[in-house]
């Protein structure tokens, strides 16, 4: 009997899942005897199960003669003559001859340039910005005289340079005497 108050709460939990375990068997019986009531009603009344719409109509099954399926007759079609181009084979020779020669062309001014494809991007970069990438500037005003070249220097100042919390001369560093 010690055992029984000593351990309540798993005897409380054993009776409350043997009760919910009785109810559901319980509801279930129910459910099933008002189910065969309901079957007993409909027999009653003549009606057969699942048939909601009115009074039961014997089934006539309709036969067709059925003929074999038949696909409908191949229709071929022959496609309409190619007409003839007029092809001058002289121009077309020339124009292949001006593309070979146009290759040859590449080939050899790739040949020229040292650095593959590295050298070459650094030329043409060169030619649409109108000064040699990584190359030496002229002169300090020429660059100042330009703002783009101004906010360049600025934000590579900001990247390049100490961190803010290491600058002496800013505002958040914390001061020496405090």
């Amino acid at each position: 009997m010690d055992w029984i108050f000593d351990n309540f709460q798993i005897v409380a939990l054993v009776a409350l899942a043997l009760g919910s375990w009785f109810k559901s068997r319980m509801d279930a019986k129910a459910a099933e005897r008002e189910e065969q009531r309901a079957r007993e009603e409909m027999a009653e009344r003549g009606e057969v199960e699942g048939h909601d719409f009115g009074p039961v109509e014997p089934w006539q099954e309709v036969m067709m003669p059925t003929e074999p399926a038949q696909p409908p007759p191949l229709v071929r079609v022959n496609p309409p003559p190619m007409p003839s181009a007029v092809v001058d084979t002289g121009a077309e020779l020339k124009r292949q001859m001006d593309m070979q020669q146009r290759l040859r062309d590449l080939r050899e001014s790739k040949a020229v340039t040292t650095g593959g494809a590295a050298a070459t991007r650094k030329l043409t970069a060169s030619k649409q910005t109108g000064y040699a990438a990584g190359g030496v500037r002229s002169g300090l005003r020429e660059v100042v005289r330009q703002r783009s070249e101004i906010r360049r220097a600025i934000v590579l100042r900001e990247i390049l340079g100490p961190p803010l919390a290491l600058r002496h001369d800013s505002p958040a560093s914390p001061s020496p005497g405090v």
